[in-house]
């Protein structure tokens, strides 16, 4: 498509493309014009995502929320970039919805970067919408059948911070007073918030857990309880992603006790294990969040299967045991494919399953 502008305006139109990063190409027009009035052709060009990300780095905040636009404009028809909320520090809270807008699907939510240094969940969460977006005519139906709701960084701020700062940083930014920064947004959900000990969810701002001063107290974690409580969606399957550990673990955190869909959750992360496994041969452990790491409260695997009544809540703590936070970029694509054959896994073996909640997810018009 070519534009063809006067000088006057081409510095204005320039940086409207630029802002909405649409690549161009400015070139002299041959039509007569006034000296100083001389048109020009501007002639975008649509980005492609794969320009703007591949899976080799790890990227900045900025060009992951590029990519994430980028989708928008390229499958219109199923992508929806939307800001679901603002941050402690006034940055947007973006994701991104793929569907195909039939009234009878179930959500699927897929979050990463709830603490700062947990550089390889967003890439996979970008590499998941990168996947089903541009292949969504060619997915299998337990695919197509579901609205994607995936939100790559909930702590934006924190996530900035460790490209600009401390590479270690795990909270948000909030300021607490004049000496501690950052809540915990992990333990800020509001299921068992403060509950357990001191350990399990600490009072102390200056603690890398910090819990905050009341559940959903961040705007993070607010963003995320409102769009999931209030999307219209009903959901089967949450799952955020972390680092490091590998491993699939799900309700409950605050206790040893099993959750009442114990076996449907262990079948459904040993599907997603099988799966991961016969991409690289990586061997993920799946189990009760407490029997496999350590007690928690105020998560929000265990909100959204206590609170959301999600049936299928993961919480999968990615690579690696070996490199802890600072996986080599070497391993990212690796990475990404096993999760991504994981999740469909998943959303297989959900369909095979009857519903476990029949009143929440019964859709009379379906």
């Amino acid at each position: 498509m070519n534009i063809l502008i006067d000088t006057t305006r081409a510095m204005q139109i320039q940086k409207m493309l630029r802002d909405r990063d649409i690549s161009f190409e400015v070139t002299p027009s041959s039509l007569s014009g006034s000296r100083n009035r001389s048109p020009i052709l501007l002639s975008p060009r649509p980005r492609s995502p794969r320009r703007e990300m591949d899976w080799k780095d790890f990227y900045p905040l900025e060009k992951i929320y590029r990519f994430i636009d980028s989708l928008e404009v390229q499958f219109p028809s199923t992508c929806t970039s939307t800001a679901i909320g603002r941050t402690v520090e006034g940055r947007d809270i973006k994701m991104l919805k793929i569907s195909n807008s039939d009234a009878c699907n179930t959500g699927v939510w897929i979050d990463g970067g709830i603490h700062g240094r947990e550089w390889i969940a967003p890439a996979v969460v970008t590499y998941i919408a990168d996947q089903i977006a541009k292949n969504f005519d060619n997915l299998p139906q337990s695919i197509t059948n579901k609205d994607w709701y995936l939100l790559p960084i909930v702590n934006p701020d924190g996530y900035y911070h460790t490209h600009n700062g401390d590479r270690m940083w795990r909270k948000n930014r909030a300021k607490i007073d004049n000496t501690c920064f950052g809540v915990d947004l992990n333990r800020n959900f509001g299921y068992y918030w403060g509950r357990s000990g001191i350990e399990c969810s600490p009072d102390d701002p200056s603690h890398i857990n910090y819990r905050g001063p009341e559940p959903f107290s961040e705007p993070e974690t607010s963003a995320v309880k409102d769009m999931i409580l209030y999307s219209g969606t009903p959901f089967k399957i949450f799952i955020s992603l972390h680092s490091y550990s590998e491993v699939i673990a799900f309700p409950w955190c605050f206790t040893s006790e099993p959750c009442a869909d114990y076996v449907n959750l262990l079948e459904g992360a040993t599907a997603m294990a099988k799966a991961i496994y016969d991409v690289n041969g990586r061997m993920y452990k799946v189990g009760n969040f407490k029997d496999l790491m350590y007690f928690a409260t105020g998560t929000s695997v265990d909100w959204s299967y206590g609170t959301a009544r999600i049936p299928f809540s993961y919480l999968i703590e990615l690579r690696s045991k070996q490199h802890k936070f600072l996986l080599p970029k070497e391993e990212i694509l690796d990475c990404c494919k096993e999760i991504f054959s994981g999740i469909k896994a998943l959303a297989e073996f959900v369909d095979k399953k009857k519903c476990l909640n029949c009143t929440m997810f019964y859709n009379k018009n379906c």
